[in-house]
């Protein structure tokens, strides 16, 4: 049995690392020759050579559940076709027994991106986010900052849910003002008029003994400070580590601040690499089914993987705007292909 576990293992591994390499490459070839005309005149050669060899780990965590989706469909399909499968039946090896080792090989592959996930690639991904601010010129979208949060001296805290560098635009404003008595401001919208800021249609409450609350139309901050003041490199929060991730939870819980996005993000990051096991619970069944071949195992892995990350979109949009729970959103895709696989292993003898 050791013998027959390492060949599948072996044949497995094979065709695991042809399609995550082929597929990273795709993307980065792909996302080269769309940003080739973003670079900057000082951009250095070798920086952009550096940028795209960081993003290997990340695209290589991102894109392991559809290369074990297709190597899985491949590799069982072939013993398949080749009747291997079949020669072990007779010999008295059950399927799900002999498929045992590509459940082996799939745990190891989720706890590995893991921790590659929050070591290796967080690191790569902050070095690569300093790269590209440097040598490519920023879209339009990208002067677009989501939850700043700055002290503005000598007494404010500015927390923008979004802020326009182009138009000196702020949307969604908390502000907080230290002084004797202190009072938090909440406005719809600030615009910057060259000197200062003016808020829009807000409320103003003063934090006495008995706080007072003031409604306004329009009001004056003095806070001479420019937009690009306000401005922090976004870092997106599905490239931050686990540890980073609940640091920004903590911290902007205790301000009071809505924490969907973040918490939705730290709960995929526990249950995406999951998927790599739970995937073949799946795939396994249906590589038996499958006997035409590679083709029709690269049509079926493609078409399972579109459909796979559909459903994470979905589930992940759903936890970020606060319709369903962050834990339970990143959970459900799991637990539905979980239920399938059983089912389908259940049939598979």
């Amino acid at each position: 049995m050791r013998t027959l576990d390492k060949y599948i293992t072996r044949e497995f591994l094979r065709y695991y690392f042809v399609f995550v390499f082929f597929f990273v490459a795709i993307f980065i070839l792909t996302d080269f020759f769309t940003s080739i005309g973003n670079l900057k005149k000082e951009a250095v050669l070798y920086q952009i050579i550096l940028y795209y060899t960081l993003q290997i780990p990340y695209l290589f965590v991102t894109l392991s559940p559809i290369s074990i989706i297709t190597s899985t469909l491949f590799t069982v399909s072939y013993f398949t076709s080749t009747n291997q499968l079949q020669a072990a039946q007779i010999s008295g090896i059950s399927v799900k027994r002999t498929t045992l080792p590509l459940f082996a090989a799939g745990i190891i592959i989720g706890f590995s991106t893991l921790f590659l996930d929050n070591t290796i690639v967080y690191q790569a991904n902050k070095i690569s986010h300093e790269i590209k601010e440097k040598n490519f010129i920023q879209t339009k979208e990208a002067r677009l900052q989501k939850n700043v949060f700055t002290a503005a001296p000598p007494n404010y805290i500015f927390y923008i849910r979004y802020l326009n560098l182009q138009e000196g635009m702020m949307e969604d404003v908390m502000i907080y003002r230290d002084s004797i008595p202190p009072a938090f401001i909440i406005s719809k919208k600030a615009k910057w008029n060259g000197n200062l800021w003016i808020l829009e249609k807000g409320t103003e409450y003063i934090l006495k003994e008995e706080p007072e609350e003031k409604t306004f139309v329009e009001k004056k901050v003095p806070v001479s400070k420019k937009p690009d003041y306000f401005a922090q490199t976004y870092f997106p929060p599905e490239k931050m580590s686990i540890s980073e991730l609940t640091r920004y939870i903590r911290e902007y819980s205790k301000s009071g601040f809505d924490t969907s996005e973040f918490e939705t993000e730290l709960n995929f990051k526990f249950s995406s690499p999951f998927a790599n096991f739970i995937l073949m619970l799946v795939t396994i069944p249906l590589g038996v089914i499958i006997k035409k071949g590679r083709g029709a195992s690269l049509a079926t892995g493609l078409l399972m993987s579109f459909g796979y990350y559909q459903l994470l979109a979905l589930f992940k949009t759903m936890g970020k705007t606060g319709i369903m729970n962050p834990f339970i959103s990143a959970w459900i895709p799991n637990l539905l292909f979980i239920i399938g696989g059983i089912y389908l292993l259940y049939k598979m003898e």
